[in-house]
């Protein structure tokens, strides 16, 4: 009977998620509507990694149910079907291919978009033959960089730094220097989601409701302030979405979207 009671208990401690690392990540949130996490990829690199859904969900649902650090919306879908509509690479395989989406394959084309959409950037964690890793932004046609292979990727955009060009990524349609169209409100001011790299550190920055901005405010923010070398967007507006400890962001209302891809870090 004592045997049973043990093994029960030991059941219980085990089905609880592990204690955090400590100062694995550090929060910073010294401006209204701006939330900053940074994290040394030198110590923490492989915990960071894509994480994709068969459903959609949420930030709060996967952080509960698989017991991550920290997890953040990722890539950009499709509300009415559910299928991704960025690039995503999870441990060697491509599990997401926006290809795979016929119907949005065939709009694309017939606005002369789709290789633009398909090029769009991507947050990428690529990995040497020892095991070494490098984390890198770059547009998801560039080729992987030498004696490496993409362990890692997580497709949006558009990219903000080193360089910005919304109409190459299909962000943004012009017609004689005339804007005709863009895709998730870029030139307007939304929560948004970004990535940036400097050095060994990744920042995941999160502009909220009470802080809205535009693509050029993201990347002036980007340079400007946390003076990274590197950064993108990812999925934003009502997705814009993190769960760590005791902080909860939420964007649409006081819900979370619920969305296709995220970016987490394990335990």
């Amino acid at each position: 009977m004592k045997n049973k009671i043990l093994l029960i208990v030991l059941s219980l401690i085990l089905s609880f998620c592990p204690t955090f690392a400590k100062e694995k990540i550090e929060a910073i949130h010294n401006s209204a509507g701006i939330y900053i996490f940074k994290i040394d990829t030198k110590k923490y690199g492989a915990k960071i990694k894509p994480y994709m859904t068969k459903n959609l969900t949420t930030p709060q649902k996967v952080y509960e149910d698989e017991c991550f650090d920290l997890v953040v919306n990722g890539g950009f879908f499709d509300v009415k079907t559910g299928k991704s509509v960025s690039y995503v690479t999870i441990d060697n395989e491509l599990v997401a291919d926006v290809q795979d989406n016929i119907k949005l394959v065939n709009e694309l084309n017939k606005e002369n978009r789709l290789e633009k959409v398909l090029s769009r950037s991507e947050f990428r964690i690529l990995e040497n033959k020892k095991g070494k890793l490098k984390f890198d932004i770059a547009l998801h046609s560039t080729p992987i960089k030498k004696n490496y292979r993409l362990k890692h990727a997580l497709q949006a955009g558009p990219m903000l730094l080193p360089t910005m060009d919304l109409v190459q990524e299909g962000f943004v349609v012009k017609e004689d220097d005339i804007v005709k169209s863009q895709s998730v409100d870029i030139l307007k001011r939304r929560e948004r989601t970004v990535l940036g790299l400097k050095g060994k550190y990744l920042y995941i920055v999160l502009f909220t409701k009470d802080h809205k901005v535009d693509a050029f405010e993201m990347q002036q923010y980007m340079q400007k302030t946390l003076k990274v070398k590197k950064a993108m967007a990812l999925d934003g507006g009502l997705s814009t979405a993190l769960n760590y400890r005791n902080i909860t962001i939420n964007s649409f209302g006081k819900y979370q979207r619920r969305v296709k891809s995220f970016l987490v870090v394990e335990r």
